[in-house]
């Protein structure tokens, strides 16, 4: 059995991060009677497997975590951790801070696994010596990487996602948002599947809607645009892919509530 652990030395830590990083560690379980005695505890944990199979039990439910997910243990769960099958391997962090709620929702997170790919064994090993760095930058380069941990954490990697649709949906939309013709329609016959098809993967994979991520393209050009060159609007919002200035025009002020007179003069 290996049970690695690294453990912040003080209880309430030495900065006032939003986020701070409280422990993390490394088991790999062979004893298949394995059981962690229940216990409640008081900060967010995550678990992220690598190998066989484990039981995570909390108040509303049962899940088993298999190579690949992630579970989150929120504060004041009752921790009930058992193993499936063995050998069984996985990554854990714990978090705390002052604004650890916030944290919580604005990740969205929630009381299931769900699959993320492959553990970030290099951020946990990274962490663990930043943990063991006894001064403030070293408590402010953990919470840095947990940070990264959970939103690593937070990304779904569903492998039901078929021939990489989502990868050259947005590989298209790179090589030619500014291209005023290019649709979510005609992205989907491109890719020879249907548009509902492909916005339900699309929303699954990044979070938004196809048009969402093609407008945000769209948008980040122009602003970016506006704030680094002298092209007038007109010129912007062609090299942008919309072909009325105007909207382009509200549809910034709508969306970064700002003008195109305004970035540029922000820019300079």
């Amino acid at each position: 059995m290996i049970r690695e652990a690294v453990y912040r030395p003080t209880l309430e830590g030495s900065v006032a991060a939003p986020l701070r990083a409280r422990s993390t560690g490394h088991y790999r379980i062979e004893d298949p009677c394995w059981e962690e005695e229940p216990r409640r505890k008081t900060f967010l944990e995550l678990f992220w497997c690598t190998a066989g199979e484990g039981t995570f039990v909390a108040e509303t439910g049962t899940w088993h975590l298999r190579p690949g997910d992630v579970f989150f243990y929120f504060p004041g769960d009752v921790h009930r951790i058992s193993a499936q099958t063995v050998p069984w391997e996985y990554y854990w962090m714990t978090c705390d801070g002052a604004h650890l709620d916030e944290v919580i929702a604005g990740f969205e997170l929630e009381r299931r696994t769900h699959p993320a790919g492959k553990a970030p064994r290099d951020l946990f090993a990274r962490l663990g010596l930043e943990l063991r760095d006894l001064t403030r930058s070293g408590e402010y380069r953990a919470g840095a990487t947990a940070y990264e941990i959970l939103s690593l954490g937070c990304c779904r990697d569903d492998e039901n996602i078929p021939d990489g649709a989502v990868e050259t949906f947005q590989q298209l939309v790179e090589e030619r948002f500014d291209d005023p013709s290019l649709t979510i329609g005609s992205i989907a016959g491109e890719l020879s599947i249907h548009r509902s098809t492909l916005a339900r993967l699309v929303r699954r994979r990044t979070g938004i809607s196809p048009v969402e991520y093609l407008v945000s393209r769209r948008i980040q050009e122009a602003a970016g645009l506006l704030a680094g060159t002298g092209l007038s609007v007109k010129e912007v919002a062609a090299a942008a892919g919309c072909t009325d200035p105007n909207y382009l025009a509200k549809l910034l002020k709508r969306r970064l509530g700002r003008t195109p007179t305004e970035l540029r003069n922000e820019g300079r």
